[in-house]
């Protein structure tokens, strides 16, 4: 767990970025009970965990609008939720923001972080409610500061299945098909990373360009391989976020093995003329 100071940045660093990838030892995972929370809500109100366990099972992602994997993931969460809303209650937890730039920075008060909130709420109409987390994210650091994971818990709340990533819904979505009939999920955990993540940086761009020229940057610092994907990936926008990333992939191959191709020419042409 990184200390107060740490977790509220205002640039997002590689370290940040290398930890995102997997679930450190500790951290409440199945068999565990998700940790009580009492927040406020986006739209007004409180989420108090003790109202919907022992009544309904629960769903528990968190996101924040900044965040390039909540914006990917958010259309098949609603399919989800669509089909197991009246069997499992879904709740968002708006965390600190993943890529914060000029235009929507880190917020440092409860106001700013419930205003962010809000916006992403409203920017992908979403029908279920979004807890805002504290400015030092207590909730959040309790559950390992990943920025779009889930945790589905049973009726008692008990995590039943977690997930690195709310765009695995596929596994998901197995997961969910089982505790609304009573049952446990077959498989209890996801660390799915190819396709979430496809989705993820199919999107980047656009997300970090909302968030202004300074996310974009230091997104280039942290992760300058991630940052040229998402540019080429930005370029077949009409496609499908996930399948943006793999024609930047191809592309990217594709030019690499024709420069090689053109240099090994150069290189024999030289000999040659020798």
């Amino acid at each position: 767990m990184t200390s107060t100071s740490d977790y509220v940045y205002d640039h997002v660093e590689a370290s940040t970025l290398r930890r995102d990838m997997a679930f450190e030892p500790g951290v409440p995972g199945p068999g565990d009970r998700l940790p009580v929370f009492d927040l406020p809500a986006a739209t007004g109100g409180r989420i108090r965990s003790h109202a919907i366990t022992g009544n309904k099972p629960m769903l528990l992602v968190t996101g924040s609008y900044t965040c390039p994997m909540t914006a990917s993931s958010v259309p098949a969460l609603k399919k989800l939720h669509r089909r197991y809303g009246g069997q499992v209650v879904f709740v968002m937890l708006h965390v600190r923001e993943a890529h914060p730039g000029e235009r929507f920075d880190q917020p440092h008060d409860m106001d700013a972080k419930i205003r962010n909130a809000r916006i992403l709420k409203a920017r992908d109409n979403l029908p279920w409610p979004v807890a805002v987390d504290d400015t030092q994210g207590t909730l959040h650091r309790q559950l390992g500061e990943k920025p779009n994971a889930v945790w589905l818990t049973d009726r008692e709340g008990t995590i039943v299945y977690r997930g690195l990533w709310a765009g695995d819904t596929e596994t998901l979505g197995d997961a969910l098909e089982a505790v609304s009939r009573g049952r446990l999920p077959k498989k209890r955990e996801s660390t799915a990373r190819v396709g979430p993540m496809a989705a993820g940086i199919g999107v980047m761009r656009e997300v970090t360009q909302r968030s202004g020229k300074r996310a974009e940057a230091d997104l280039w610092k942290a992760a300058p391989p991630v940052a040229a994907l998402a540019r080429v990936a930005d370029l077949y926008r009409p496609l499908p976020p996930a399948w943006r990333t793999y024609a930047a992939a191809a592309t990217i191959g594709l030019g690499a093995t024709a420069l090689i191709g053109a240099l090994s020419r150069a290189g024999r042409k030289t000999v040659k003329r020798r």
